[in-house]
Order: C-alpha cells, then sequence, then structure tokens
C-alpha cells in the first residue's frame, strides 16, 4: 500500500514538473519575440529576455528542469521560423542557455539562500561567456560563414555581448524569482 502511494505521489510530481517545463517554455518563447538592439552592439546580436524564465525554472525545480525550459523554448522557437540565424543561431542560443541555467541552478541547488542566488548567476554568466566564447570560435561562426580572420574580433564583440545580456537576465531573474517562486512551490 506505502508502494503504491509513494508512485502515485512520484506521478503526481513528475506530472507537475512537466506542466511547469512547458509553461514556462512557453513564456520563454513568447519573450524571444521581445528581441532588440542593445546600444553599441551589431544588429545580428540581439538581446531577448526568454531565459528569465529558464532561470526560473533552474531556481524552483534544479538545473535539469531548467535545462528542459530552455529545450522547449528553442524547439518552438526554431520550428516557429522565426529565427532569421536558421538553425546555427537556435543551436547557439540553446547552448547558451543551458551553460547558464546549468550552472546557475547547480549552485543554488547547493547555496540555497539569497546569496548562492548571486553567486549561482555571477557562475553562470561567467559560465556563459566561456562556453559560448569556445563554441563561436570554435563551431558556430566557421559553420555561419564567418571568414576566418574575422573570427577573433567576433568572438570577443560576442563574448562582451554574452556577458551584457547575462548581467541584464540575471538582474530580471532576481527580481522576478521571489514573487513567482510560491506560484511554482504549490
Amino acid at each position: 500500500m506505502l508502494r503504491e502511494e509513494t508512485a502515485r505521489t512520484r506521478s503526481a510530481l513528475g506530472t507537475r514538473v512537466l506542466i511547469r517545463v512547458a509553461v514556462l517554455g512557453a513564456v520563454a518563447f513568447t519573450l524571444m519575440y521581445a528581441e532588440f538592439n542593445l546600444p553599441g552592439f551589431p544588429s545580428f546580436l540581439q538581446y531577448d529576455p526568454g531565459d528569465v524564465p529558464v532561470l526560473v525554472g533552474g531556481f524552483a525545480m534544479g538545473p535539469l528542469a531548467g535545462a528542459a525550459v530552455a529545450i522547449v523554448k528553442n524547439v518552438i522557437f526554431f520550428l516557429s521560423g522565426k529565427d532569421e540565424a536558421g538553425w546555427v543561431g537556435t543551436l547557439a542560443n540553446l547552448a547558451a542557455s543551458l551553460a547558464f541555467v546549468l550552472t546557475a541552478g547547480a549552485v543554488y541547488v547547493r547555496l540555497h539562500t539569497k546569496k548562492g542566488a548571486i553567486l549561482g548567476l555571477a557562475a553562470g554568466i561567467v559560465s556563459t561567456a566561456a562556453v559560448m566564447a569556445l563554441l563561436n570560435f570554435v563551431f558556430f561562426l566557421p559553420v555561419y560563414g564567418l571568414p576566418r580572420e574575422a573570427i577573433p574580433a567576433t568572438v570577443a564583440l560576442t563574448t562582451l555581448f554574452n556577458l551584457v545580456k547575462g548581467v541584464i537576465n540575471s538582474g530580471l531573474t532576481f527580481l522576478v524569482y521571489k514573487r513567482l517562486s510560491p506560484l511554482l512551490h504549490r
């Protein structure tokens, strides 16, 4: 009897997590439409707040759930045909989101405090910038067709952009997480 009850409880928890991941993924996808250019950056680098629900999901349900939100967001975005950079842009966005949420969420799981959230977000920013610098250098920019001699300067520019984007997304996440947290923990 106890095993059956435990199995039902696990199943209900799993269903709730799936629903929350789907809802956050849909919200993140919708926020990707709010993209705009940040002053000082070229038009091909556009900011969108789509990683805020990803980070909220990572903090509320753990880094793997946050990663699932990022996957849902990017699959829907790719299927929508909105991404002007095609599969390369979508894959780059997914890589950046995963680097951010897996790092930030892992830190926050271990230090479940305001300080842990700040440390997690800071670590996520650094992780995203480092991962994307490497991936842009060896994969995304060459595949996108950028001439070899332009890659180092473009990597420097995209790294700065990822740092700025990470700071903005971290600030927004820090502002909204505590307000949304009760809804996600019911």
